[in-house]
């Protein structure tokens, strides 16, 4: 008996176990820090590329705005010429006055052909220099959709070193 009354008085002397005091999230170790400066960093830097082209492609956007404007409608002969116009106006904002300005006939296609995935037929080349040079060319809707595909497709993929 006595190892029984030895073994309930230890007992009924224990007290609870202290804990220490939890560990605080605050302050962060440096390496946080180190590792958020890092991430803004990164972010501002993706954020300032994304602008650059936003604001690089403006002029696409508004030429393709141009594009949306010209009505294909009646007077064909006006829009294919106001559509190579557009094409090369875009060409001028992007490759500038000296590679562009002097091209024209079968260069200034060729150049439109190097420089995007457009291709043009020989038809709509020869329709161009009529359009361009003649009056009263007869020309039809087919012709006129032909080169407002070019035009959409020479705007949105054209590529290279350009001025800007």
């Amino acid at each position: 008996m006595d190892s029984n009354v030895t073994v309930n008085a230890s007992l009924d002397q224990l007290h609870d176990i202290l804990m220490p005091p939890a560990v605080s999230n605050w302050p962060l170790a440096p390496g946080w820090y180190v590792l958020g400066i890092l991430i803004l960093t990164y972010g501002l830097h993706i954020g300032m590329k994304f602008w650059s082209n936003y604001q690089k492609n403006l002029y696409r956007r508004e030429a393709l705005n141009s594009l949306a404007q010209i009505h294909l409608g009646k007077d064909t002969n006006k829009e294919i010429s106001d559509l190579l116009v557009l094409m090369k106006r875009v060409a001028l904002q992007h490759f500038g006055r000296e590679k562009v300005a002097a091209l024209s006939a079968d260069e200034w296609w060729n150049f439109v052909e190097t420089h995007s995935k457009a291709k043009v037929s020989p038809d709509i080349r020869r329709l161009s220099q009529k359009i361009l040079y003649t009056t009263h060319v007869l020309t039809t809707q087919d012709d006129l959709s032909n080169v407002a595909k070019v035009t959409k497709v020479w705007i949105n993929t054209h590529q290279g070193n350009g001025n800007v």
